[in-house]
């Protein structure tokens, strides 16, 4: 059977390659195998998805970390956000982030090809080291949570929690470079661990960026259901403010967001210490009432058990070719523990009712 082959700077089938700068320095690159699992959704699993529109699970993936892998590097897991880079034939190249500051890109099938295609057993991934101003890897809790990807015209744009800030990745013929990016304002009252967790790219050129949760204000509790965001310039040297703010509902926080046209898309999660269930619900926006800091939202899909559940954190949404239906991935951070996995997840949206889409996915 086949595997996924991604464009890397070495090419092996189990074992990893690295480079480092030196004896006892920290890898910066990294490129290693990882196994592709399809995972059975039964009609009993179905029964926690609801929708508003059509909505076919195409496929359900789990990528092998650490955790089922102990030869595997430990750098890799803990995967959000989510950018499609190509799509070649049978596979879709993605990008994502480690909330321990790593650059993740990896490759997965083309539901456009999901059925016909012989099914994948493994995926090349290349893990880059991200690294500050003077190319020193980011060390510590406060400096290498990266949460939020979007791709500029030479690179990638970076959010991070904890220690709020943008850097801006630039491609190089030896990699990235990396400087600082645009900055921003009005993170007062907002959890360290609930800071810029989303950041896409608009279509006409400008970013968008949203925290997890609204800040925690002493009498005040709607105040943290009330999420800010920001739209802001690339190259902007002024200090942004939000423009506005996203609703969060209960436990729910911002996981990742993404444009697709006149839409932005959110997705969202919630973690219940005590029951230690997790839920998951996609939300479109009209991109005309973000952009004038009144979003006019909808819920699109939700995700309760009994079907399989964890920590969705990364979004990716395109269009199919084929249908004028919406492509959308949702990524599962594992947070490099043993009791969770790293799930690929691929529906197909808003599909024409008539002629009918065929796929070995399953109908909720």
């Amino acid at each position: 059977m086949r595997g996924l082959k991604l464009l890397a700077f070495c090419f092996l089938s189990s074992t990893a390659c690295a480079q480092a700068t030196g004896p006892g320095a920290p890898v910066l690159n990294q490129t290693f195998s990882t196994r592709i699992s399809s995972l059975t959704v039964s009609t009993e699993n179905l029964t926690g998805i609801s929708k508003s529109g059509s909505a076919d699970l195409i496929y359900a993936l789990r990528l092998d970390t650490q955790r089922q892998n102990p030869s595997m590097p430990k750098e890799f897991g803990g995967l959000s956000s989510l950018n499609v880079r190509t799509t070649e034939n049978d596979t879709i190249v993605f990008d994502a982030l480690t909330d321990q500051g790593h650059l993740a890109r990896f490759a997965a099938p083309n539901p456009m090809t999901w059925g016909t295609a012989a099914p994948p057993v493994a995926s090349e991934v290349h893990l880059t080291t991200l690294t500050d101003a003077a190319d020193k890897p980011l060390r510590g809790a406060n400096q290498i949570d990266s949460e939020g990807l979007a791709p500029t015209d030479t690179g990638f744009l970076i959010s991070f929690e904890r220690n709020h800030r943008l850097i801006e990745l630039i491609k190089t013929d030896k990699g990235y470079a990396t400087k600082a990016g645009p900055s921003l304002s009005g993170f007062e009252g907002l959890e360290p661990n609930g800071g810029m967790e989303a950041l896409t790219r608009l279509p006409n050129g400008q970013y968008l960026a949203s925290a997890e949760y609204g800040p925690d204000r002493p009498g005040d509790p709607a105040a943290k259901l009330q999420v800010p965001y920001w739209i802001f310039d690339q190259n902007s040297k002024a200090v942004t403010a939000p423009l506005g703010s996203f609703e969060n509902q209960g436990r729910f926080g911002i996981t990742d967001i993404r444009v697709l046209d006149d839409e932005v898309w959110v997705l969202k999660r919630s973690y219940d210490t005590t029951t230690k269930v997790n839920l998951s619900r996609l939300e479109t926006c009209s991109l005309s009432s973000v952009l004038i800091g009144k979003p006019a939202c909808t819920l699109k899909l939700a995700l309760s058990p009994p079907f399989m559940m964890d920590n969705y954190e990364g979004l990716a949404v395109m269009k199919d070719p084929q249908s004028e239906a919406k492509l959308v991935f949702i990524l599962s951070d594992d947070n490099f523990s043993a009791d969770q996995g790293t799930y690929l997840l691929a529906f197909r949206l808003d599909a024409p009712a008539s002629p009918a889409t065929s796929s070995n996915g399953a109908t909720p």
